[in-house]
């Protein structure tokens, strides 16, 4: 039982340090973002106005392709706003969304050709509408196989999940109220 705790305790402290890098990597690239935008904004507005106004702000890169798309609301027809990074081909590896009722996530995406080609995501977090933070953590088959969240009473909620086969996912739970094992029917 020590052994077990020990290995779950150790994935946990691995999950933590993976969740930390992923924030530090993401507070970065939106930090250089920023600064970017700033800078470039800063030296081409002596003359003109101060405020840039737009639905729709395209970065792209010395060949002309679309790199970064940050729009109010996106130009993909769904209802909000956000941001989205692009690679060299053109694909999506990075969205970040405000949706109309309040909640917001963030997916990083492999590059293209890598796994299932119908969902590239690998890793969400967000925070839903109601305040609860959650990360999920993706398969290259793009089936949700950790999940990290806080449950409607903040509490901390572990979940890891199985998937057997395609009729059933199978869900370790592990939280303050205790563990416990769910079988879904798909």
């Amino acid at each position: 039982m020590d052994s077990g705790f020990s290995l779950l305790a150790a994935r946990i402290e691995q999950l933590e340090r993976a969740v930390r890098r992923t924030r530090l990597v993401a507070s970065g690239a939106g930090i250089a973002l920023l600064g970017t935008w700033l800078l470039g904004a800063a030296s081409t507005s002596q003359g003109r106005q101060d405020v840039l106004r737009a639905k729709t702000f395209i970065v792209e890169d010395d060949q002309g392709r679309e790199r970064i798309v940050l729009g109010a609301p996106m130009p993909d027809g769904r209802q909000y706003v956000g941001m989205k990074i692009l690679n060299m081909e053109g694909a999506e590896q990075f969205g970040l969304g405000l949706k109309p009722d309040g909640s917001v996530g963030m997916g990083f995406d492999t590059k293209p050709g890598v796994g299932d080609p119908r969902n590239r995501e690998r890793l969400n977090m967000g925070v839903t509408a109601s305040g609860q933070g959650w990360i999920r953590y993706l398969d290259n088959r793009t089936r949700a196989r950790l999940r990290l969240a806080l449950d409607s009473t903040d509490s901390p909620v572990l979940q890891f999940l199985n998937w057997p086969d395609e009729q059933r996912l199978l869900v370790r739970q592990l939280g303050f109220p205790g563990d416990t094992t769910l079988e879904w029917k798909r």
